[in-house]
């Protein structure tokens, strides 16, 4: 029998594009090419590596996507229908007999899908359609009407093209169960299908183990080295009784050191100064009149007192009398300074939590004077709707109102007007923070732009008030001659009820009406200061938009100041 001759997957068979060799396999060709061809010119090359590449198109143009199998699929018994039930053997094998008891050799022949469950089944009718969101296809002879045998709902041949494992009771079981076709839904919904996870190993317990050893590692050196240090504390503030057969009054100062070295070493051994030569931090060689040697007194060891590199420095301590108190603080009644020297190593041991819960608990200024803002701008808030109601009060043409509520809309707008210069004066002080940060800046200048706006659009309602009590209707009674005194040396119940002299009356209401220009002309003035602030801002951000928007606002401010000041001068002031 003649052997096949070598044959690609498109039927063309493979062979060296250079020599003509016939191969069996694409690997076989690609070594030989590697090997025999090794040294072939770039032409050649480039014509191999077409080749190549028309084979792959040819390769791509063989398969075929899953609409077009799920199509090719449809005339061949693969799944089973509604209709037409194909049997299959029990996965158990178990061999029936008879009715007269002799056994056969023929195997049991049920369907498993009279096994699994029908009773969720969706039942068909004539006008059926595909429940699949993206189909939607009327179900009859042309697209089939198929069961979905897990949730029983009808759907077309091609989205029920899937098999999975059920149990009798129509649930997915992927050991025990049996093949029967399912809808695309419940095929791609069973569980572990969408698992992208992975396996999941949980290492908490095991990281909770070493850090726990490392935390009691850290905890015995920081308690170590505390008590360390509140005995030497303990021993140079009450040092014991010296000789008492030494009677002088002065005591040498070496003797003194002396007395303090033994005092400090009876804490912790000292190392050797022979047996050390450089510095174990910064490696600087020890001299006599350069780099000198010095202990630590917590550990004991040889470091440079180099204020450069910080290996060693003098901690200063206040410590407390004993019979006072026995925690350290940083001032305290009869207490005793001391100067202690300790290695960087040690001092970040102890003081490092201690440096750090203060870093936590400190607020810079900024964050102080933004939280003061904050408050400010909460207290207005609280007290406008109040403002605003007696507003709406007083403005009421049929209700004349109250000299209660009068007076009281008077202190609510006096409050207002302190918070309102209280706020102001805090983004000023936000603004005028020294900072080296550009970022820092920018922030500033947009908290104090935030603030120049919350200020525009809630200081107006103020300037209402004096101009509500002065047009009220005059058929009030009794009320329309009441006349509230403002000034600032009279408290807010000082109102009287006048109908004396009409020329005294005149000059109290020139007053008013002067003092009340004069409000409306300084918040003017100050809103005129804020939008040019806002115009040179945009002017370095280059955002001239905004500057022509603001530049009217300036225009128009400008007006009304005239106007505000053309009242005033009417007023002969």
């Amino acid at each position: 029998m003649r052997a096949p001759s070598p044959i690609m997957n498109g039927g063309a068979p493979l062979v060296c594009p250079i020599c003509s060799e016939q191969m069996v396999t694409l690997l076989q060709l690609n070594r030989h090419l590697d090997d025999v061809h090794r040294e072939v010119e770039e032409e050649e090359k480039d014509d191999v590596k077409t080749w190549f590449r028309k084979q792959m198109l040819k390769a791509k143009q063989q398969f075929q996507p899953v609409v077009a199998l799920n199509q090719k699929l449809k005339g061949l018994d693969i799944f089973e229908s509604n209709a037409t039930l194909t049997p299959s053997p029990p996965s158990n094998g178990i061999i029936y007999g008879n009715g007269s008891g002799s056994t056969s050799n023929t195997q049991d022949l049920r369907d498993p899908d009279e096994l699994v469950t029908r009773a969720h089944w969706q039942r068909s009718t004539s006008n059926d359609y595909c429940l699949e969101p993206t189909c939607r296809k009327p179900l009859g002879v042309v697209n089939g009407s198929v069961n979905c045998r897990k949730c029983g709902k009808l759907f077309c041949e091609e989205h029920t093209m899937y098999q999975i494992k059920l149990s009798r009771s129509a649930q997915h079981e992927p050991v025990r169960g049996f093949w029967c076709r399912v809808c695309e839904t419940c095929f791609k919904s069973r569980e572990g299908y969408n698992d992208h996870n992975g396996l999941v190993r949980d290492h908490t317990q095991e990281f909770f183990q070493w850090r726990r050893k490392t935390v009691d590692r850290a905890y015995l050196d920081v308690t170590r080295l505390e008590k360390r240090l509140t005995k030497l504390t303990q021993l140079l503030t009450n040092p014991p009784e010296t000789d008492p057969s030494n009677n002088g009054y002065l005591w040498p100062v070496g003797l003194l050191k002396n007395q303090r070295r033994q005092l400090e070493q009876k804490v912790v051994a000292w190392e050797d100064d022979n047996l050390v030569t450089n510095c174990p931090y910064c490696k600087q060689t020890f001299s006599k009149l350069g780099i000198r040697k010095h202990h630590c007194r917590l550990c004991g060891k040889v470091v440079c007192g180099d204020l450069r590199t910080e290996c060693s420095s003098e901690v200063g301590l206040n410590v407390p009398p004993l019979e006072v108190s026995t925690t350290l603080s940083e001032k305290q009644m009869n207490g005793m300074s001391l100067d202690v020297r300790i290695c960087k190593e040690c001092k970040n041991t102890l003081f490092s939590k201690k440096d750090f819960a203060v870093d936590v608990a400190a607020r810079p200024p900024d964050v102080r004077a933004y939280s003061s803002l904050v408050q400010f701008e909460q207290g207005i808030l609280t007290m406008m709707p109040r403002f605003q109601k007696l507003l709406v009060m007083l403005q009421n043409p049929h209700q004349p109102p109250p000299q209660a509520t009068i007076s009281e809309a008077h202190r609510t707008r006096k409050r207002l007007l302190d918070a309102f210069s209280q706020y102001e004066a805090s983004a000023k002080r936000i603004l005028n923070l020294s900072t080296t940060s550009p970022t820092q800046l920018t922030l500033q200048k947009n908290i104090y732009q935030a603030a120049a706006a919350f200020l525009q659009m809630h200081m107006l309602p103020l300037k209402a008030l004096p101009k509500v009590i002065k047009t009220r209707p005059p058929g009030a009674g009794a009320a329309g001659m009441i006349k509230t005194n403002t000034s600032p040396g009279i408290g807010s119940g000082s109102s009287s009820v006048t109908s004396g002299d009409p020329e005294t009356e005149q000059e109290r209401e020139k007053e008013k009406e002067e003092k009340r220009i004069r409000e409306q002309l300084i918040v003017l003035e100050e809103q005129k200061f804020l939008v040019e602030g806002m115009v040179e801002n945009a002017r370095r951000r280059r955002r001239l938009d905004e500057v022509g928007a603001l530049m009217q606002s300036v225009r128009e401010l400008d007006e009304e100041i005239e106007r505000v000041g053309g009242e005033l001068e009417a007023l002969g002031v």
